[in-house]
């Protein structure tokens, strides 16, 4: 089977990359995994909960020209109206539909200890860490075990939200 067979199924603009889901015959899936494999590994990565694969932003036109129906794909979703109107929340914020980013597995776990979601920003796992600590510090009666345990999870999210956030913006997600 050739890349020109390939047939995309789905393909969807995320935060930081692109959602991409091809047709489940073996023959289309090896002709694109050998094209997503010859990506940088982190430039992809397969999301099984959606069953897609996550291909970033820098990547995703090397990906269209080793696959046609990619790049057909990424051509559509470029030229897209855009419904403004229809973004916009009660008070006027442009509000978007969610997306799920890739998250680490340890980094969700440390998410999970804070009380939240993987993906949440900054500002909320400071106010998770804050919280938890009012319960949990030795000085308010707490374990200092708690507290490392509090203080290591804010941490290695804080660190992974820095670096994801550096990636961004020097276009190396």
């Amino acid at each position: 089977m050739s890349a020109e067979d390939v047939t995309v199924t789905r393909f969807e603009g995320v935060e930081d990359g692109y959602l991409v889901a091809f047709a489940v015959s073996r023959a289309v899936l090896s002709a694109a995994l050998g094209a997503i494999v010859a990506l940088d590994p982190w430039q992809r990565r397969w999301i099984q909960r959606e069953q897609a694969w996550w291909i970033a932003d820098d990547a995703i036109t090397l990906l269209a020209r080793r696959l046609p129906a990619v790049g057909a794909a990424l051509a559509e979703w470029q030229a897209r109206p855009i419904d403004i109107l229809g973004s916009l929340g009660a008070y006027g914020w442009a509000t978007a539909r969610r997306h799920d980013v890739y998250v680490p597995r340890e980094v969700a776990a440390a998410y999970g200890r804070l009380g939240l979601e993987p993906g949440a920003p900054a500002v909320e796992v400071a106010a998770a860490r804050r919280a938890l600590a009012r319960r949990a510090h030795p000085d308010a009666g707490g374990r200092h075990e708690s507290m490392v345990a509090i203080n290591a999870a804010t941490d290695l999210v804080l660190s992974w939200l820095n670096r994801h956030s550096a990636a961004a913006h020097v276009g190396m997600r």
